[in-house]
């Protein structure tokens, strides 16, 4: 009997390490942080006794091929040895990681679709990642980050290893920007789950100080999905006049409970499925 035997050969990269950054990369290779910042590598340098500017380090590291290039400049990501080269992790956070490592200060959450995925809600991630800001950024945010601008009023959560806004908050910010949603017909696949997930108390309380449109378009955004959440909903909804879902133009359909004139959506949330 013949038999066949097919052998993989994993190739691998070796990579030179001087002798004078060898403490600096022994030292990375102990923390392993996921992305390094010059600040923390000129410390570095400092404790092992490295004595070379921070710019230095990080110009040779990364020809060597210890690290990275980011979106974001002055962060880097760390190849540690195992990775057998100087190939990314890929992780798709990683330029939203790397802006908040950055930006410290700037307060931020994944949001949309970005935030299904990050929750185990959606099958897929976004090529461009989408975070929500509490205000609107004052710097250069990374051409792989879409911003837009929304504060929550009962937090975030963390997913993924970054902040994530809570379902409520997810569907309330479509309903106060839907402009901001990248595709509705999309958000098909992923926002039933979304819906699932949300609870009235939570729900109400992100709505709460919103304006009344705000409310309006909410409800009549889960009617279908979730009517016991719209039932909660309109009953902290004073009469008014009407309001807009989208742009102007040509209403596609108007609904009386809610007083929604919608000139967007490509379904009527009133016919989606029932989730629970």
């Amino acid at each position: 009997m013949l038999i066949t035997i097919s052998v993989i050969k994993v190739i691998t990269m070796t990579r030179y390490i001087p002798q004078w950054l060898s403490p600096v990369v022994e030292a990375l290779e102990l923390d392993r942080p996921e992305l390094v910042t010059m600040a923390e590598l000129t410390s570095i340098a400092e404790q092992s006794g490295v004595e070379a500017q921070g710019y230095a380090i990080a110009d040779r590291l990364r020809k060597l091929g210890w690290l990275l290039e980011t979106p974001q400049r002055g962060v880097w990501e760390f190849a540690p040895a195992e990775s057998a080269g100087p190939y990314s992790t890929a992780d798709p956070l990683l330029p939203m990681k790397a802006f908040m490592l950055s930006h410290p200060g700037c307060k931020c959450a994944l949001t949309m679709q970005t935030a299904a995925w990050a929750l185990g809600l959606a099958d897929r991630v976004p090529a461009c990642i989408e975070v929500s800001f509490e205000k609107r950024p004052a710097v250069k945010v990374p051409r792989e980050i879409s911003p837009s601008v929304f504060e929550s009023t009962i937090g975030s959560v963390e997913a993924k290893g970054v902040p994530c806004l809570h379902p409520e908050s997810i569907v309330v910010h479509m309903a106060q920007k839907p402009s901001a949603v990248r595709s509705w017909q999309g958000a098909l696949e992923w926002l039933p789950d979304v819906a699932y997930e949300m609870r009235e108390e939570p729900l109400l309380d992100e709505l709460a100080g919103r304006p009344q449109s705000v409310w309006s378009r909410t409800g009549y955004l889960v009617s279908g999905m979730r009517p016991d959440l719209a039932e909660g909903i309109s009953r902290g909804i004073e009469t008014g006049s009407k309001v807009r879902f989208g742009p102007r133009g040509s209403a596609i359909r108007n609904d009386e409970r809610w007083k929604v004139s919608d000139t967007l959506l490509p379904f009527d949330p009133r016919e989606l499925e029932r989730v629970l």
